[in-house]
């Protein structure tokens, strides 16, 4: 089984929708404003809960397979997530966690029957894991706004934020619409500048005070070979939370694994399987 089967269980889509006016505004004039505003929509982010479908493909024994489910989600940025889909009638069939030290993530079918978790800290970059659960709280307006040689540029009629590394490789693009000033799409690539991970946001929706969340994304792992692993989720309600301490610990504290074939620690950009 692919361990870009991991990166998917996150969460959400872009969807096609209904054509809408369209806006012409001038965009930012550098990168500092740019991250600014991102930085101020950080800020803003406020605890939600919501439902909504999930559309999972994934590859497993060389077959292409997809799932259809119903999910629910808690998010309590800057860190902190929960989603749970109801996978082969288990209400718990799949799960992605995270909390600020760790994340953990699993699909129940005998077909995977796995459980993976790792430390942040220790993570490194497993075919984007390390930068996954960023892009999920990121859909959510916590975008990650990471020191480096940022630049803007127009893509159309977006604004482009570029991140490059010590070596000018491009490693992340961030898409903005220019009018509400909402991301779009992220791109992440790896060292060698090939793109390995692609989020797209839709559907923007008030969903606390001056707190705007879309209702669908895309988030795909993309393989060498040009192939794809995706989910698509649409939220049809998407609402603010009140998380008490007890919620709070019985969604974003880390369970032990009992239950799976296979069980993955993230150690290093490697997932190594521990002896049951």
């Amino acid at each position: 089984m692919s361990n870009r089967l991991a990166l998917l269980l996150l969460a959400l889509f872009f969807a096609g929708c209904a054509a809408q006016p369209v806006r012409h505004c001038p965009g930012k004039t550098n990168a500092d404003e740019a991250i600014a505003v991102l930085k101020l929509r950080r800020e803003k982010a406020a605890p939600i809960r919501a439902t909504g479908q999930c559309l999972l493909r994934y590859h497993a024994e060389g077959k292409v397979r997809k799932e259809n489910f119903p999910v629910k989600l808690w998010v309590n940025p800057p860190n902190e997530i929960y989603l749970q889909g109801d996978v082969a009638f288990d209400a718990t069939g799949l799960v992605f966690g995270s909390n600020a030290d760790e994340f953990w993530f699993w699909l129940r079918p005998k077909e995977v029957s796995s459980y993976w978790s790792g430390k942040w800290s220790q993570a490194g970059i497993w075919n984007g894991l390390a930068a996954s659960p960023v892009i999920a709280l990121e859909a959510f307006g916590a975008v990650d706004m990471r020191q480096g040689d940022w630049t803007l540029s127009r893509d159309g009629s977006m604004d482009l934020l570029v991140l490059r590394n010590s070596r000018g490789v491009i490693i992340q693009k961030i898409y903005i619409e220019t009018c509400d000033y909402v991301v779009k799409k992220i791109e992440r690539f790896d060292e060698s500048g090939d793109i390995y991970l692609m989020a797209e946001f839709a559907g923007y929706e008030k969903a606390a005070e001056s707190f705007f969340a879309p209702s669908r994304i895309k988030i795909a792992a993309v393989s060498e070979k040009g192939g794809e692993d995706s989910v698509e989720i649409t939220l049809s309600s998407v609402k603010p939370a009140e998380l008490s301490s007890r919620q709070r610990e019985r969604l974003f504290v880390r369970p032990l694994p009992r239950g799976f074939n296979h069980i993955y620690h993230v150690i290093d950009g490697k997932a190594l399987e521990q002896e049951q």
